[in-house]
């Protein structure tokens, strides 16, 4: 008899590794979908999907530098002792790493809106884009504070 339990470990041994190579997929696959559903061109400039990989390259360049940055200040998770167990395997991982990647999007959308899409109003997409630095600002404060206080 199988151990029901040990074949859904097994089933579902998902790392970090494997989940960026299926989230990358996901995304990649669901802006291709989004694109041939509303007849967007890859080449014509008004794609989802081009803007979606040079974010990705532009974030994966960066991150190169930055993660170890950042465990170099000890900008790492704090897992308390009370919570599970597994989540002490997460201890030390980078926190603050929206510092780095939503920036680039929101410089990509504007830099893209204006070039190719070339929207004379500007109006939504600088709305969009402070709304996600005011978000970004809203995580990097609840990070600070919780490497500050060394408790999560």
């Amino acid at each position: 008899m199988v151990d029901s339990k040990r074949l859904s470990g097994q089933l579902f041994n998902l790392t970090g590794t494997k989940l960026l190579y299926i989230l990358s997929i996901g995304l990649t696959l669901g802006a291709l979908i989004l694109d041939g559903t509303a007849a967007r061109s890859l080449i014509a400039g008004n794609s989802i999907t081009i803007p979606l990989l040079i974010c990705a390259l532009i974030t994966t360049g960066i991150g190169y530098r930055a993660v170890p940055f950042l465990q170099a200040l000890k900008m790492g998770q704090i897992i308390r002792q009370e919570g599970p167990q597994s989540h002490l395997q997460k201890a030390g991982t980078p926190t603050m790493g929206g510092i780095f990647f939503v920036p680039v999007a929101v410089v990509i959308a504007l830099v893209w809106s204006g070039l190719f899409l070339q929207q004379q109003d500007f109006t939504p997409v600088l709305a969009v884009s402070l709304a996600t630095l005011g978000y970004l600002f809203i995580g990097w404060v609840d990070d600070w504070q919780v490497v500050q206080r060394r408790s999560n």
